[in-house]
């Protein structure tokens, strides 16, 4: 009997909706991001789980006083060094186990801006079980002045449904993490490759995109923040410019994951990251340098072409070579 009453008690405590938080140095955010999430209205039971990583400034102490007056709500989890994968990988454990139907993202830095995003999301997953996720329109705070359009960080949404096949092929993310909300359903542990192909929210779209589709909500629920502590521009840049072969590396893996079910999607998209290889990956090399990197990439062009374009492949070497030829012919 008292173990049945201790299940019952069990029960009531499951969360319907685990919200995902990773903070670090977020000490002028925070506030911001856990406020959005106690701000809520929704006719269930919420459970925030926030990772914090050894934080350098007030974060931690900040997160222990919303937690010390929130404990039906908040769960704190703390690192005892920093260590961001260890913080992601602690969290990740928490949410998939709550027991949560649903699970919600908002990192430390960003917030949400809607106090019925969750009820909202919740009402159109409840009603439609074909889709596996769903995602919102966002506001971009630029404290860095870049002045960047939405469309740089996130494409410009052109339906309401996407499918795997929209996040294999897209060229940039198509979901807002802090919009980002998805059924439980990703498995627990998550799979041995998670961490070696570094590909993040990526490989949680995936996954869960071939669980069924994604619906796009035209509402701004969400702020994300362009700031000093998150990424810097030349850091943005250099990051696109060297991202190819390790999206392709988290591609591979999913692929392989799911069986390679979407193989002739994949194989798709790795022909258009072999062209962006062969072009961009050798801007800067020179001499022996450039020739190594073209032999090194221009297997993978062929081997996922469905046919050779010869045209643009004279196209391609000329925007390799021929600057190099002409300093050649000029001397």
């Amino acid at each position: 009997m008292l173990a049945e009453m201790k299940s019952s008690e069990e029960i009531k405590d499951i969360p319907y909706v685990a919200v995902f938080m990773v903070t670090y140095n977020h000490e002028q955010y925070i506030r911001q991001a856990i406020e959005g999430v106690i701000m809520q209205m929704t006719n269930f039971k919420i459970r925030l789980y926030i990772g914090e990583d050894c934080s350098k400034d007030n974060t931690k102490g900040i997160c222990l006083s919303y937690a010390e007056k929130y404990p039906e709500i908040i769960t704190l989890i703390c690192t005892e060094v920093n260590n961001l994968s260890v913080n992601i990988e602690n969290i990740w454990r928490a949410t998939l186990s709550s027991g949560a139907k649903y699970i919600a993202f908002c990192e430390g830095d960003d917030y949400w801006i809607d106090n019925l995003k969750l009820q909202k999301q919740v009402d159109f997953l409840d009603a439609n079980p074909d889709y596996s996720m769903c995602f919102s329109d966002f506001e971009i705070i630029d404290e860095l002045g870049w002045n960047w359009p939405a469309e740089k960080f996130i494409p410009k949404m052109n339906k309401n449904t996407y499918t795997i096949d929209d996040f294999i092929l897209s060229m940039v993310s198509i979901v807002p993490t802090a919009s980002l909300f998805i059924r439980n359903l990703l498995p627990n542990p998550l799979p041995a490759f998670w961490e070696a192909a570094n590909g993040g929210d990526l490989i949680v779209h995936l996954l869960i995109a071939d669980k069924g589709k994604a619906k796009y909500m035209d509402e701004k629920m969400a702020i994300y923040r362009n700031h000093a502590g998150g990424i810097t521009k030349s850091e943005w840049a250099q990051l696109n410019e060297n991202k190819e072969p390790l999206l392709k590396k988290t591609f591979e893996c999913v692929n392989e994951y799911l069986n390679f079910k979407y193989d002739k999607v994949f194989r798709e998209r790795f022909f258009e990251m072999s062209k962006i290889q062969l072009i961009y990956g050798s801007r800067n090399k020179k001499g022996i340098e450039k020739l190594k990197y073209y032999f090194k990439t221009i297997p993978d062009y062929i081997r996922y072409s469905k046919r050779i374009n010869f045209k643009e492949l004279v196209y391609y070497h000329l925007i390799l070579f021929a600057p190099s030829l002409l300093k050649l012919f000029k001397k």
